[in-house]
């Protein structure tokens, strides 16, 4: 017989050192700041396709060296950054993010050495992307948690939102370097942002293999969900008992297939806005034109990331199927951005990058749910996916666009929503089978 639940974990008590707005605008200074290289290489990917004389496909290689290093260590980096603390996480990431600018605005002479001065520029955020969530699970409390990471999170569309204001300012002129020297500039804002550390010593770990943030985001202390999953221990089945391996604790199936519907739409949607502003000059689109489009669509990502993490919150809308619904509208967006006539690419723009960039956290939030002895781990593979989909899918998406056409390019883009929402449901059947057929897991 399966014991009671246990009654749930007191709240961690509230940091008398707590400074949340200032923690929470550091932590989006800190994630902007590192995500945002790729962003500026795409906005600005005209000047400089011409000044190193690449096609789509050398830009496509350039956005995946920036992110590959987060994408192959995104897992590992939040148990790296409970271990050193969020401010000192945060200097690393944010000094490492500096050096990578400034390589870009002053040393890259070739494509080589640029190439090279974005990955480092990119380096950083495998740590400020876990160690920004613990700073805010430091500071907020936890009864604000919700729309504390849902603002948090926004700092990934604001990205490209600054990012296109800058082709006004600099774009088809020798002067794009200095936009990377902007860059560098928001990094060391994020740095003086930065609260000073805790009294209090930092936990090595918020629970056994689970990172502090992840903690923060199930509304539990890391000794709560140590206390939990030995509680709760007793109730798994027979299979999982005896199962071998680290994750016999978790469905695996049903994981996989969101990971790799993760993928999928994050190669669709990073694809297009990163290639937003280039590929508008065969739409009949001005660069400058597109950068202020492209800084439109991200505002309205950012609000709608917003509005759905409130509802979501409120009213425990989030879902998978809602998650699905989202991609599929996002590839109708694609459709009318391969048309390449002006107003169809700036209308298909808005409905593909708005709704096809502002699932991930409905889609976090239901893993969690669904598996609340293990959060960290089922949500990683949502975060994962979501990294290797900014390696590979610029890449692939570069390589198409040069070899057919970027309307060829997008067209696969709104083939790869699809099936990112075919991956969706199937993995939501999955789970649903698997529940019914064994509850007690």
């Amino acid at each position: 017989m399966a014991e009671a639940a246990p009654a749930a974990p007191a709240a961690p008590p509230q940091n008398p050192d707590a400074v949340p707005v200032r923690a929470l605008a550091a932590s989006i200074a800190c994630l902007t700041a590192s995500v945002m290289p790729g962003f500026l290489a795409g906005a600005l990917g005209s000047d400089i396709k011409d000044e190193f004389a690449i096609g789509d496909t050398g830009l496509g290689m350039t956005l995946a060296a920036t992110y590959l290093i987060s994408g192959v260590a995104s897992i590992h980096a939040g148990e790296l950054s409970d271990r050193m603390g969020a401010r000192r996480s945060l200097l690393l990431s944010m000094w490492v993010t500096v050096a990578g600018y400034l390589a870009v605005a002053v040393l890259a002479r070739s494509f080589p050495t640029f190439l090279i001065s974005m990955a480092v520029a990119g380096a950083g955020l495998t740590l400020a992307g876990p160690a920004a969530k613990v700073l805010v699970a430091q500071h907020v409390s936890a009864g604000r948690h919700g729309i504390a990471f849902a603002v948090h999170m926004s700092a990934i569309p604001l990205a490209p939102l600054l990012a296109g204001l800058t082709v006004p300012l600099v774009g088809g002129t020798e002067a794009w370097r200095w936009a990377f020297v902007g860059g560098a500039v928001l990094a060391v804002v994020g740095i003086l942002m930065l609260p000073a550390q805790k009294r209090a010593p930092e936990p090595r770990r918020a629970a056994r293999g689970l990172p502090l943030w992840f903690a923060a985001l199930t509304g539990r202390s890391g000794h709560g969900l140590a206390r939990m999953s030995r509680t709760r221990a007793p109730v798994r089945s027979a299979s999982e008992a005896t199962a071998p391996g680290r994750f016999a604790h978790v469905r695996l199936a049903p994981l996989f297939a969101f990971g790799a519907s993760a993928t999928l739409a994050s190669s669709a949607v990073f694809s297009a806005a990163a290639f937003f502003v280039v590929n508008s000059e065969s739409a009949g689109i001005s660069e400058d034109s597109a950068g202020l489009l492209l800084s439109a669509t991200s505002a309205g990502v950012i609000a709608a990331r917003i509005l759905l993490g409130l509802m979501a919150d409120r009213g425990r809308t989030g879902d998978i199927l809602t998650v699905a619904v989202l991609l599929v509208a996002s590839a109708g967006g694609y459709t009318l951005m391969a048309a390449d006539i002006p107003w169809l690419y700036a209308l298909g723009g808005q409905i593909a990058i708005i709704l096809g960039w502002s699932w991930p956290g409905l889609m976090v939030l239901a893993l969690v749910r669904t598996n609340p002895h293990a959060p960290g781990l089922a949500s990683s593979f949502a975060v994962g996916g979501l990294n290797l989909g900014a390696v590979v899918g610029p890449a692939a998406f570069g390589a198409i666009s040069d070899s057919a056409s970027s309307s060829t390019a997008l067209a696969v883009a709104a083939l790869w929503a699809c099936a990112s929402a075919a991956l969706c449901l199937l993995g939501r059947l999955i789970q649903h089978r698997s529940t019914v057929a064994n509850p007690a897991a």
